[in-house]
């Protein structure tokens, strides 16, 4: 992953401070943390494809609303997930679009086999539109489709995911954890605050949903 600039390693300095008084001493401890904002639960904005808008363009409540969950596990690798499937789960302006795929981690010489959606879907989906959309797996892109998208932008062509909901200003939620878990749930409400970085193209998440029994 060198090649695409990906060579700095996370790490987390802890800076100890000692104050010594006459009947004791007082330690204080602050810290620095490197880490790469696109790797583990993060969130997307359009920054990250040179689209225009940063973290800071959103405001708080634009990472929380109600959740509705799509489980596409049995699904075949590649842009699979289609727009007729979509159709299926009474999705509505506003709402937060989850995909479960049941991804894991490849082995050490093997690439990331993917489910993600097919154009059509993604594009029904931005257009609604939802408020944000979301994977379980490495991104929300499929290097297992090799159909090609003869038409657009090299962006549009080269990840035509994260063009759909990016260039509209939708974020994107990728690597999330336990999707399986809301799987037949209802009455559920995502919150996923990153860090509001300045201009940020992405921030590491630490994502919750609320599930609300008995309501109607």
């Amino acid at each position: 992953m060198e090649k695409y600039g990906f060579s700095e390693s996370n790490s987390f300095k802890t800076i100890h401070n000692k104050f010594e008084f006459p009947d004791g001493s007082v330690s204080v401890y602050n810290s620095y943390l490197t880490i790469f904002n696109h790797g583990g639960p993060h969130v997307d904005t359009p920054r990250h494809v040179n689209q225009e808008g940063g973290i800071d363009r959103y405001t708080a409540d634009d990472f929380i609303g109600p959740l509705k969950v799509i489980d596409a596990s049995g699904f075949p690798f590649g842009r699979t997930v289609s727009l007729t499937e979509v159709k299926k789960h009474d999705i509505r302006p506003g709402d937060i679009v989850l995909i479960y795929t049941g991804y894991s981690l490849p082995g050490k010489d093997e690439l990331p086999r993917r489910i993600a959606l097919t154009r059509e879907a993604a594009e029904y989906l931005a257009n609604l539109p939802v408020k944000a959309f979301g994977t379980d797996s490495l991104n929300v892109e499929s290097d297992d489709d090799q159909t090609e998208i003869n038409s657009g932008t090299p962006l549009q062509r080269l990840a035509p995911i994260h063009y759909e909901f990016l260039s509209r200003g939708i974020p994107l939620f990728e690597q999330l954890f336990n999707v399986d878990k809301l799987l037949g749930k209802e009455n559920m409400l995502f919150v996923g605050q990153p860090l509001n970085i300045e201009n940020g193209d992405g921030m590491i998440v630490r994502p919750v949903v609320f599930v609300y029994d008995g309501l109607e």
